[in-house]
């Protein structure tokens, strides 16, 4: 990175991270595959349910870190068709090394036009071209491939020219997507040439709630020419280049320095030379390239296959806010294809604020300018809200008296984790009906803590947007402070609903953090653990904590049922084993509801815990305009040797092995 610009060094920054966070996302089980219309993953020999397991990782990708809430899942066309390339991969190169051969091996292979990438004759090459001519499977693979083809072959071409590289580089995209803008791999390699977010911010594809130009099929083809471009001049052979394309250029120099070889077919006769996947792409992508030049003799041609009509298309102005399938009904143009002519939409509509280019059918420009005033009537319609931390939907369909699912609608809303600190969502017009109810204040069950002059005590409710990242940058806090105020575990997810305490400047403004949050006086403030916090989460749930008088001879069993609980209830709130016989008069705590304590008693202070303090907090009053602000009182003393120690990586007070942060 040296001699770039600061600016150059922060993106090239970002892309690290992007590519080190795909990394950490790249699953250790089997690639999921299609399986009786299931998503299915294959662990060892277990074959389990995808989508079960993302209901259980709350649908979040797997591995990842409690600053990542939320990746788009995978989307692959024709899974089932690259699934039978890896098996034949699998099953035919075990037995077949990468060696380089000679001249062709059969006469049919000779008389070939070979592209203008350089072609050099090896034993999966040769493989390959057999399977894309002789196996069904891979007649299937190709034909699709080349039928798509037909649909942006002429805008490729000419892009590809432009820049300056070779035009059988287009068929990198095939093998990539087969020509289809809309793809994206399980690590998150998205668009017809399969970009990771962090190069394709390198090489200006614009990415965020609304837009992802990864998928933009002019602009992700320029910027995947330069880049191919530019990785052709640091490695100097297209071999190389290709490589670096596919396992990330940072691998490709390791492995050069490690084996002290630029030879990118010596390295993959060397033991983790390269990756096992990156030693095929180049053969395949050569393969591909010589099918598209031999289309007759792979029965491909326009006699054998009906290709896809080239994509010929004039673009224009809609207003923000605007829905592709309403554009697509409203000019009679077929629903899928604007879609993918206009594949960087990832919600399918028009992000919110001025007007944005979008691609229709050449001969549908006249109905557009006909209807042209719907759009604008639509826009209209719709308000624009920037999305604060902590701020929930059922917040937001609260205060727009909408609902939460026509947010969702409206927002093409596939998660909430989406709804990050700075997204602009479209707001419904409000309409008379049911809105979202009104929910009881905050219950802040939160460790005492000390404030000192000019601080002042301010809560959040996390959501599933929630990170460390953005708890810090909103609170101007160090996350082992938040972890110290709230007695976190510093390796865990906050989880949705959590409410968390933070000690805020007493001139703090929310409105300028752009935060949701709650003074003391708006929350139901009690200190976690006591029996305050305990009496009030019972109470909203109609219950009261109460004990009974066991009997002689009365089991566990016996008493659950007397009050309505199951055995496991009265073991987990006694802190008691299933096999505990209670004692005449032994004070058994239950919860029950308020209306049916008849045969109970007052039940003893639950036991204190490491956090809570020994008597409950003040309740809290309103501020007054001319008031300053008070230090919290607690019932212990402040000295150093007394006060609460948090659980820290290194204090952990919860099971389990001690360790430290990473």
């Amino acid at each position: 990175m040296r001699g770039l610009s600061s600016g150059a060094r922060a993106v090239l920054g970002t892309w690290s991270a992007f590519l080190l966070l795909a990394t950490a996302l790249q699953p250790a089980e089997a690639s999921a595959r299609r399986d009786d219309n299931e998503i299915v993953s294959e662990v060892g020999p277990v074959t389990m349910s995808e989508n079960g397991r993302r209901n259980v990782r709350g649908q979040r990708p797997d591995g990842a870190s409690v600053h990542v809430t939320y990746l788009a899942r995978a989307h692959m066309p024709q899974a089932q068709a690259y699934h039978d390339l890896q098996q034949f991969e699998q099953s035919r190169f075990s037995a077949v090394p990468q060696t380089i051969v000679d001249q062709p091996p059969e006469p049919w292979m000779a008389a070939l036009t070979l592209p203008d990438l350089p072609i050099r004759w090896n034993t999966r090459l040769v493989e390959y071209l057999r399977y894309f001519r002789d196996n069904p499977r891979g007649q299937n693979l190709i034909r699709g491939w080349i039928a798509r083809m037909g649909r942006y072959e002429h805008i490729l071409a000419p892009i590809l020219r432009e820049v300056g590289v070779p035009e059988d580089l287009m068929f990198v995209a095939m093998a990539e997507s087969g020509f289809n803008p809309s793809v994206r791999s399980r690590v998150g390699a998205t668009g017809m040439w399969q970009f990771m977010g962090g190069t394709g911010q390198v090489y200006g594809l614009h990415q965020d709630y609304w837009i992802d130009e990864r998928r933009d099929i002019e602009r992700a083809t320029y910027a995947a020419a330069a880049y191919l471009k530019d990785l052709r001049v640091r490695f100097g052979s297209w071999e190389m280049a290709l490589a670096a394309f596919n396992a990330g250029y940072a691998l490709a120099m390791k492995s050069i320095s490690r084996y002290n070889t630029n030879n990118f077919w010596a390295l993959c006769e060397i033991e983790s030379g390269l990756p096992y996947a990156t030693t095929n792409y180049i053969p395949k992508i050569m393969a591909a390239a010589i099918v598209g030049r031999n289309r007759a003799v792979f029965g491909v041609d326009d006699a054998s296959i009906k290709r896809y009509a080239p994509a010929k298309w004039v673009t224009v102005q809609i207003p923000g806010g605007v829905d592709l399938d309403t554009v697509a009904k409203g000019i009679g143009a077929d629903k899928d294809l604007l879609h993918e002519l206009n594949a960087q939409l990832i919600r399918g509509r028009t992000p919110p604020g001025g007007y944005y280019p979008v691609r229709v059918p050449e001969d549908k420009l006249a109905a557009f300018q006909q209807h042209s005033k719907r759009w604008r009537q639509q826009a209209k319609a719709y308000r624009n809200h920037i999305v604060r931390t902590g701020e929930s939907l059922a917040k937001l369909a609260r205060n727009y008296r909408t609902t939460i699912r026509e947010i969702r609608r409206l927002n093409g809303l596939h998660d909430s984790a989406e709804l990050v600190a700075g997204v602009t969502v479209l707001i419904p017009p409000t309409k008379g009906g049911k809105s979202e109810p009104a929910p009881e204040r905050p219950l802040a069950a939160v460790p005492k803590v000390a404030l000192g002059p000019g601080e002042r005590l301010v809560f959040l409710v996390a959501t599933r947007a929630t990170t460390p990242r953005s708890l810090s940058e909103t609170f101007k806090l160090p996350w082992e402070r938040i972890v110290a105020l709230n007695d976190l575990d510093p390796q865990a997810r906050v989880q949705e609903d959590q409410v968390l305490q933070f000690v805020v400047d007493s001139n703090f403004s929310p409105e300028a953090a752009r935060a949701v949050v709650y003074e003391q006086n708006e929350v139901e403030y009690v200190i976690r653990g006591s029996r305050e916090h305990i009496e009030a989460s019972l109470r909203r749930r109609g219950l009261v904590r109460r004990a009974y008088k066991a009997r002689r001879g009365e089991s566990l069993e016996k008493i659950a049922k007397k009050f309505k609980l199951t055995v496991g209830d009265l073991c987990r709130i006694n802190q008691v084993k299933r096999s505990h016989k209670p004692e005449r008069g032994e004070l058994i705590v239950v919860y029950v509801e308020k209306n049916r304590t008849k045969g109970t008693v007052a039940a003893k202070p639950p036991a204190p815990t490491t956090t809570s303090a020994t008597t409950s907090a003040p309740a809290a009053k309103a501020p007054s305009k001319t008031a300053k602000p008070q230090a919290a009182k607690s019932s212990r003393p402040t000295s150093k040797k007394s006060r609460r120690t948090p659980s820290t990586a290194k204090t952990n007070r919860l099971p389990g092995k001690r360790h430290k942060s990473p």
